[in-house]
């Protein structure tokens, strides 16, 4: 084991900074946040059976920005080895698969307060709020 090696003496919150890299520690956040103000104000707001599909649509989108990276990972980790003459260092393709296998795990993660704040509100909705079109007596 050699002592100054900076990989080997990398913290966890360094391994996944630069696992993320700068595009996808910004993104994967910001997509999860407007996301969950996109879901309250669905949930608050929303009227009618779309806005249940506007939720789904909201609550997903840290997990597509987590695949794309995942895609562009495994990307950059193929063409290391296509384009290298040599067998390449393994540091180098490792690069490539740990962002390939950590961004969907943060988009997971990031996505639990929209998908409990989707299905906390409308089931609150479904039980509580009363809707005005059942209210009518039915004329026959």
């Amino acid at each position: 084991m050699i002592e100054n090696d900076p990989i080997q003496n990398q913290s966890l919150l360094g391994w996944a900074i630069s696992a993320l890299g700068p595009i996808y520690l910004i993104l994967l956040p910001l997509s999860a946040l407007l996301g969950f103000i996109c879901v309250v104000l669905l949930v608050l707001r929303g009227k009618g059976p779309m806005a249940a599909a506007s939720i789904l649509l909201f609550v997903h989108a840290p997990l597509m920005i987590g695949i794309f990276a995942a895609v562009q990972g495994l990307i950059s980790s193929y063409s290391i080895i296509a384009t290298s003459a040599a067998t390449p260092k393994p540091s180098d393709v490792a690069a490539g698969f740990s962002t390939a296998l950590f961004a969907p795990v943060v988009a997971l993660l990031l996505m639990i307060p929209s998908y409990s704040a989707a299905a906390i509100g409308t089931f609150v909705r479904a039980v509580f709020v009363r809707d005005e079109s059942t209210d009518a007596p039915s004329s026959m």
